[in-house]
């Protein structure tokens, strides 16, 4: 299954941890992302928070692109996170493919 990099942060005033608003919004944010990746047949890898900073890297597998949207959405996180979306190749993927380029210098 192909592989996503997702880079999600929010300003301080978005943050759980000073906004009381989000934060409530929030306490059912596990189980919702849960359920939306169960939903969307989504398998993540790796997510960590970046202390001390307000961003979240995710390293998942998903269907292809529009699931990984798509999940975006359903579980909220849109609502108060700026998202950076990658795909992802691994080192030797990405070397073989690029063997049939062109190259220009």
């Amino acid at each position: 299954m192909p592989k996503y990099v997702v880079i999600s942060n929010h300003s301080p005033m978005s943050c759980p941890s000073a906004n009381k608003t989000i934060r409530e919004e929030n306490k059912n944010m596990e189980k919702d992302m849960q359920t939306a990746m169960k939903k969307l047949r989504i398998k993540p890898e790796t997510i960590l928070h970046l202390d001390p900073g307000h961003k979240v890297l995710w390293v998942i597998e998903a269907p292809n692109a529009e699931t990984v949207r798509d999940f975006i959405y359903q579980s909220g996180l849109e609502r108060w996170n700026d998202f950076e979306f990658y795909m992802a190749s691994s080192v030797g993927e990405t070397m073989n493919w690029i063997q049939g380029l062109p190259t220009i210098w």
